[in-house]
Order: C-alpha cells, then structure tokens, then sequence
C-alpha cells in the first residue's frame, strides 16, 4: 500500500471542496481546537479561584481573564455559533452567533497572515467597503484590512488557498 502525501491530501481536499461549486458549502468550527480551549480555560479559571482564596496578586485578574475565555470558548461550541458558508455570490461567517456576508467581488488577495499581537496565523483578505481609517489601521498592523475569525478544519494555507480559488472560480463563472 502507498503512502500518502501530505501534500497531495490538502491538494485533495481542496479540489474535494472546489468540486462542490457553487454550493452553497458549510463549515464548522473545529470543535476538538475549542473544546481544548475551554478545558484550558476551566483550569486557569480554577487557579484564579484559588489565588483569589488566598488572596495572591493578581488573582481577580486571572480569574476574570480566564472565565471570560472559558465563556467565549464554550460558547462557540453551541450549535449555530460559528461557521463559514461559501456559495457562488459570496460567503457568510458566523462568529458567536453574529453573522456578516461578503459579497465575492467586494473582496481581494486571500493569504495567510501573522497577527502579531495573538502570536497566530490566520486567513487575511481585503474588503473594498471598508473605511479608510480602519483600513489601514489593520492593513498596517497584518497586510489585509479583514482575517476570517476561524479555519474551519483547514490549515490556514489551505484555507486560503481554497477561498482564493472559490472566488477566482466565482468572478469567471
């Protein structure tokens, strides 16, 4: 039996996804990513709560830290609280039950990003309508004016990838 490449599967992956044009397609969170989240969270929030008990520094700010990343993590594991929805006009995301749509040509240049100030790649892209002040406080700060809020189980290379092509398929269909 062959082994299979990595690279082959994300490339099949995608084509997958790709050949579900023009959808629409729906993705999910990873519940897995999120879940560990909040287990994490649950066991910060648990050492807040005791330094709070003996009164160690620092400790309500642990405390109120970590029960807000418990509730935002927790919370984007209920059902409809995330998502993304690729069709041929645009995409949805949903992002703790707020939903925003884009339309495919109100948007350009889908690549991987690095935001500095969370230490984390995501799924960087352009939105034309966005105003000039904001604009290009976030370009300056990631290169893109927007980033998608998850990678729905993809890489972020994947991820970008497969949004790029959707929308090239989408502006020549």
């Amino acid at each position: 039996m062959q082994a299979t490449n990595p690279m082959q599967a994300t490339k099949s992956k995608i084509e997958l996804t790709l050949a579900r044009y023009p959808g629409p397609v729906a993705f999910k969170p990873s519940r897995m990513k999120w879940l560990l989240v909040s287990l994490g969270s649950a066991v910060f929030t648990a050492g807040g709560i005791g330094m709070v008990a003996t009164e160690a520094d620092k400790g309500w700010s642990v405390l109120i830290f970590s029960t807000f990343c418990l509730a935002v993590s927790a919370t984007i594991l209920l059902p409809g609280a995330g998502g993304l929805v690729l069709d041929a006009d645009g995409f949805q995301v949903t992002s703790l039950f707020c939903h925003y749509r884009l339309r495919w040509q109100d948007v350009t240049g889908f690549e991987p990003i690095s935001l500095p100030y969370v230490r984390r790649r995501r799924v960087g892209y352009n939105v034309s309508s966005i105003g000039s002040t904001i604009g290009a406080l976030t370009t300056a700060i990631s290169g893109r004016n927007a980033s998608l809020p998850d990678t729905f189980g993809f890489s972020v290379d994947e991820l970008a990838e497969l949004m790029q092509r959707w929308r090239d398929r989408a502006m020549t269909a």
